[in-house]
């Protein structure tokens, strides 16, 4: 928690050697406490302790329970990755939720052709977790999120109704939505596949390379074929009659078609086309598992934002409207968007450094909760409070942006209360644990 910086110490001084002459003892004159903040004073009367060891039992998961009671969709929105503290919290609600919640989907912020191996691993069908980790991003590749993973399989060989994982983003869709297309064809209407395999020609990558895919599709002066080829496949499976496993392929050809548009696209609009699909793709993914479903992804992306602008040093800012703005639109309370934050700590950055993250300035929505005598709490923030929390929530929100610039960095557009119906602050955080 940070320590509150006053002009008490001075006073104090002043007081004394007021005190001494005229032969007073100095204790004869206490110091009057800092006044705090009325938000501030609100959210230490409001906020429920989240216990030291997250595999305690607590009021906060009886919190959050009652928040979300009802939602078909809920966001767990994350400050940043690679976050030890927020990461081990989302899990916690995550697992609440599963166990007592009924929550039997979770979509991450993750390619969707990655996750189908993480999906096959929960669900049995394979146990080389490390290793599929191992080929995704280093953002996944923490102790934390392999524990999680670890507890979603042991949920599922211990109980009934199981579990199923997805990803909600089309950015490196891999060769396994290509096959899964062409295996389906074949199978089903063995007289389309040379039209599907025509249309392969122009966008079917040659291995599990995205990133050299990428850069051969990002040299093309004229992308158009390429996204008339993945329109096409996807209209060679709409032809099919519907069978046993045809709305999983249609979502298969979506994604390829979903990378070849995004990526054809001036650079300033791929955030905007980005957030609308995975907004579209946790939809498609609590319509076909019927369930309901937990959104885990950075808070820029949970957040009900139609606006949303990011800043980084030297880098034109970044404006779009987030999946949660899709969300809330389409599921109105049944979705429910919950934003984890912090004060200050240390972070890992993609190549390995540390930086220090100081604590959150003044004109960040979450500065008032740096103040809060509690290490870390949940805050429901759905609910009337008096007009100075009023003002608070109906502020236009600043926040931090990407945690590996520190405060160089930031985002804004709409309120606190437009954004999230529930906050869990941590106040220290350090770097997730790397396997």
């Amino acid at each position: 928690m940070r320590t509150r910086s006053t002009m008490l110490g001075l006073a104090a001084g002043a007081a004394a050697l007021a005190l001494v002459a005229t032969g007073v003892p100095a204790t004869a004159a206490p110091a009057s406490p800092e006044p705090v903040a009325p938000v501030t004073r609100w959210a230490e009367r409001h906020a429920v302790p989240v216990p030291d060891d997250p595999a305690r039992p607590g009021r906060d998961l009886l919190t959050v329970a009652a928040a979300t009671a009802g939602a078909r969709v809920i966001g767990l929105g994350e400050p940043g990755h690679l976050i030890g503290e927020v990461t081990e919290l989302k899990a916690r609600y995550l697992r609440h939720l599963v166990t007592y919640g009924g929550v039997r989907a979770v979509a991450f912020e993750m390619d969707w052709t990655a996750a189908l191996p993480l999906n096959d691993y929960v669900l049995g069908r394979r146990d080389d977790l490390e290793a599929v980790l191992g080929t995704l991003e280093d953002i996944w590749q923490t102790t934390e999120i392999r524990d999680l993973f670890q507890w979603l399989r042991r949920y599922n060989d211990t109980h009934a109704g199981d579990v199923e994982v997805a990803g909600a983003e089309y950015f490196a869709t891999g060769l396994a939505a290509y096959d899964a297309v062409a295996d389906y064809v074949a199978a089903n209407a063995p007289d389309r596949t040379a039209d599907l395999e025509a249309q392969y020609e122009w966008v079917e990558p040659e291995d599990d390379d995205i990133g050299a895919h990428l850069g051969t599709y990002m040299a093309e002066p004229d992308k158009a074929p390429y996204v008339q080829a993945a329109y096409e496949v996807e209209r060679i499976v709409a032809s099919i009659d519907p069978g046993p496993g045809h709305e999983v392929v249609a979502q298969h050809a979506r994604q390829i078609r979903f990378w070849y548009e995004a990526f054809s696209l001036p650079w300033g609009d791929i955030p905007t086309y980005r957030d609308a699909r995975a907004a579209e793709n946790v939809r498609w993914w609590q319509r076909h598992t019927d369930a309901r479903t937990v959104y885990w992804a950075a808070s820029a992306h949970v957040a009900d934002a139609p606006r949303l602008t990011l800043t980084e040093p030297g880098e034109d800012d970044t404006v779009f409207a987030s999946a949660g703005s899709y969300l809330e639109d389409w599921y109105g309370r049944g979705y429910v968007p919950i934003g984890f934050t912090f004060d200050h700590g240390t972070h890992r950055t993609g190549d390995g450094a540390t930086v220090e993250l100081p604590p959150a300035l003044d004109g960040w929505f979450e500065r008032p909760l740096g103040d809060v005598d509690a290490d870390r709490f949940v805050l429901r923030i759905d609910r009337a409070g008096p007009p100075a929390v009023r003002d608070w929530l109906d502020a236009p929100l600043v926040t931090r942006g990407r945690p590996e610039y520190g405060v160089a960095s930031i985002a804004y557009g709409g309120t606190l209360g437009e954004w999230f119906d529930v906050v869990v602050h941590t106040q220290a955080v350090t770097p997730a644990q790397p396997l």
